[in-house]
């Protein structure tokens, strides 16, 4: 989850935040990633071919994070049930 005034207060994160997601987009290990809610109260990155612990560290990398923007976060498998991963 972000903090309440996430949209404020990203501005000067918010370019190395998205380029460490293209990395991974890139790499082939992000399918797709966005904010979710409206208003916005947190994201969901969707990744593949990566293990728990190269997300954490990509997690605990983002800009986001290391400036308190995100004070907690789950990581989740999941399935595909329809669609194609």
């Amino acid at each position: 989850r972000y903090v309440p005034d996430i949209v404020e207060k990203r501005g000067p994160y918010r370019e190395a935040h998205l380029a460490g997601a293209n990395k991974k987009l890139e790499a082939g290990q992000l399918v797709m990633a966005g904010a979710a809610g409206d208003p916005v109260e947190g994201a969901v990155f969707i990744f593949k071919n990566i293990s728990k612990d190269d997300i954490e560290a990509f997690v605990e990398a983002d800009p986001y994070v290391q400036n308190g923007l995100v004070p907690n976060y789950s990581i989740k498998p999941y399935a595909v049930v329809v669609g194609s991963p």
